[in-house]
């Protein structure tokens, strides 16, 4: 059995993003902000003025590097992306509320064309895109006393706090917790990128799943696959497939939407990937084990390992532990 912990941690630093890109994506950020304050100011100096809240996977930092993609020029674009919610709060004693549809216009108003590249209208948010792939999502919310809002544009007010979801998360994770949802993220950018047709639940979705289905282990290799071993007996129950949200608002089953070819898509790609997995765990090879992850799975993002059996290491590790238990003869014996 060939143990591949040391294969999954050099993985995971292949993945996960860069001090230097999480630096870049908050400039961007920040630019952004500044640029919606000073247009809201000089345009809608009697409205409410935004306020901004960070969300996602960059605040529970777990967030993967994107495969790189081109485009028809040649150019390498890097879909990396960041959600920061726009909160409009009201005023005490004050109804302040527009129409879903004006605050999505002003928030569009207010940074199409800031990269050169046109915004996107989305029916949850107005996104910013740049010109090296990445962009920023901004969902609009509406705050009265406690009670958030999503500015929902085909549902309506939805009820929502993004933030309340970031602290559920942090509250419970571990390091090791942080790196199994980034290889679910990274596997999903990899399968989906060689299938278009694949559209696997989201960052999020796989967020939840691997939070309530987490097994912990000294070894990477074996908490990601029995982690990926109960989600796939949790989904493959009788009315078990289901990802519940576990923050405002509660009790929604964010699968509910899926169609049966999606469902089925990704519960023959989550078999996939632990029959893979099982395999690798079988093989005594590092090397033949890492390919199998490496060619069905995760690509050559994740490293090969040595060309040795674990029995080989195992016989040196125990010859060594036997070397140095000896007790040394005295000197002139």
């Amino acid at each position: 059995m060939a143990v591949l912990h040391k294969e999954f941690i050099s993985y995971n630093k292949n993945i996960r993003l860069s001090e230097a890109r999480k630096d870049s994506l908050k400039k961007s950020r920040k630019k952004l902000r500044k640029k919606m304050r000073d247009w809201f100011k000089e345009n809608k100096p009697n409205e409410l003025q935004p306020k901004f809240g960070g969300q996602g996977s960059f605040n529970m930092n777990t967030g993967v590097n994107p495969i790189p993609i081109y485009n028809e020029e040649g150019e390498k674009l890097l879909k990396y992306d960041l959600d920061d919610g726009v909160y409009f709060i009201e005023k005490k004693n004050e109804d302040n509320k527009r129409a879903i549809g004006t605050w999505h216009d002003w928030v569009f108003d207010s940074v199409d064309n800031h990269t050169g590249e046109e915004s996107i209208r989305k029916t949850t948010c107005v996104r910013v895109v740049f010109a090296d792939g990445h962009h920023i999502d901004l969902p609009i919310y509406y705050k009265n006393d406690e009670l958030i809002e999503l500015a929902h544009k085909s549902k309506d007010w939805l009820e929502s706090d993004p933030k309340e979801f970031v602290k559920w998360f942090n509250d419970l994770k571990t390091n090791q917790l942080e790196r199994i949802v980034r290889y679910l993220k990274a596997w999903k950018n990899y399968r989906e990128n060689n299938n278009n047709g694949l559209k696997l639940p989201s960052g999020f979705e796989l967020t939840i799943l691997a939070a309530n289905n987490y097994v912990d282990d000294d070894n990477d290799d074996k908490s990601f696959r029995e982690t990926i071993r109960n989600i796939n007996i949790e989904l493959n129950k009788t009315n078990g497939f289901k990802c519940i949200r576990p923050t405002t608002p509660k009790d929604e089953d964010v699968f509910d939407n899926y169609s049966d070819t999606r469902k089925t898509n990704f519960l023959n790609t989550l078999s996939s990937l632990l029959k893979d997995l099982d395999k690798a765990n079988e093989e005594k090879n590092f090397k033949k084990a890492s390919e199998i992850l490496r060619d069905n799975q995760f690509g050559d993002r994740f490293p090969l390992g040595e060309d040795k059996d674990e029995e080989d290491k195992s016989k040196a590790l125990k010859r060594a532990i036997g070397l140095a238990s000896i007790t040394p003869k005295p000197y002139g014996y």
